[in-house]
């Protein structure tokens, strides 16, 4: 019996050393109480080892007043040598729980860091989704004149800018989390990638905004039309630009055209194309060197305009012009 005793309680300690020197990595506050709850299971049973311990110094006491051999037969283990693992794990333990409490104070920071940021980044992106959104009233509907949206948008652009230094200190929040090794945040949706994206389109929106009310004023007051007209023109040319980018491809601008009267033919029509065909895409050619002389494939809308008051004053009044718009958009204001 006293053999396996110390058989058993050896083998116990083993393993009980073994994970109290086991390393360990946390990535959560939740990670490291498991260990905590563990560890403390494992200190309740130490009572019921000690017994287990004392049972075999009393059997050893015994087998040393009746025993004529020098050793036990069943077991090569003594008493002292459990005992010295006995008390090396009693120091280990104390151990173990600083380097766990050790653990949770750096979870609970970095839980901390995650809840900063993810305050600082919700308020970040709702703040961004408002501004999207004034950008996009500035220029709805005819109650602001292109100088009071030139106004507003300067205003707007100045607000955005204001607010840079929060965008600054989201930048140094993530280089903190970056530092301490936080992968995940379950208090936020965000990454810097995805804000980093969100400001410099907010930002870049605003300015493109502001430059084009700006063209649009500039072709105003140099072609002697009026802001009816020139809003007639901004509808048509938003109804084609699918992508919302201020911009038409080629395919877009023959679109547009076509709407508006002019003899351009699809792109399929003239893969096999008849002379006349040949004639009506030299037609289209002939525009775009206008339009896009560079042929970047991109028709701005500032080249829109001039071609389109070139055209009114070539060939046609202003106001015929805007009538094809409003043609196109079934009378209605806007396209």
């Amino acid at each position: 019996s006293s053999g396996i005793n110390a058989e058993y309680g050896n083998n116990w300690l083993e393993g009980a050393r073994e994970d109290l020197l086991d390393t360990f990595v946390c990535h959560s506050i939740e990670e490291v109480n498991s260990l905590i709850t563990a560890h403390e299971e494992f200190k309740a049973c130490l009572q019921e080892f000690h017994q287990i311990f004392v049972d075999i110094q009393a059997q050893q006491q015994e087998i040393d007043v009746i025993a004529t051999f020098g050793c036990n037969p069943y077991t090569n283990l003594d008493v002292d040598a459990l005992g010295n693992r006995w008390n090396e794990l009693l120091q280990l333990i104390p151990q173990r729980d600083q380097l766990l409490q050790d653990a949770l104070v750096k979870e609970e920071k970095k839980d901390e860091l995650r809840k900063t940021f993810a305050k600082h980044a919700n308020w970040f992106a709702n703040w961004s989704s408002d501004e999207q959104r004034k950008i996009s009233e500035s220029t709805m509907g005819p109650d602001l004149s292109l100088n009071e949206q030139l106004t507003y948008l300067g205003e707007l652009l100045e607000e955005v800018e204001g607010y840079k230094p929060m965008y600054e200190e989201l930048e140094n929040l993530n280089k903190k989390i970056q530092n301490e090794v936080i992968f995940n945040n379950p208090y936020c949706k965000h990454t810097m990638e995805s804000l980093n994206v969100s400001w410099e389109e907010l930002h870049n929106s605003v300015a493109r905004q502001k430059n084009a009310v700006e063209n649009q004023i500039l072709v105003r007051d140099s072609k002697g039309i009026n802001e009816e007209q020139v809003r007639e023109m901004k509808g048509a040319f938003d109804h084609f630009d699918k992508n919302d980018d201020g911009r038409l491809d080629h395919f877009e601008f023959r679109a547009c055209l076509v709407s508006l009267g002019y003899n351009v033919d699809t792109e399929e029509h003239l893969v096999n194309h008849s002379p006349a065909e040949s004639e009506r895409q030299s037609d289209f050619e002939r525009v775009l060197q206008m339009v896009d002389p560079d042929m970047t494939g991109q028709v701005t809308f500032q080249a829109f305009m001039d071609f389109m008051t070139q055209e009114a004053s070539d060939t046609d009044t202003a106001e015929q012009i805007i009538a094809s718009f409003r043609v196109l958009a079934g009378d209605k204001r806007y396209i």
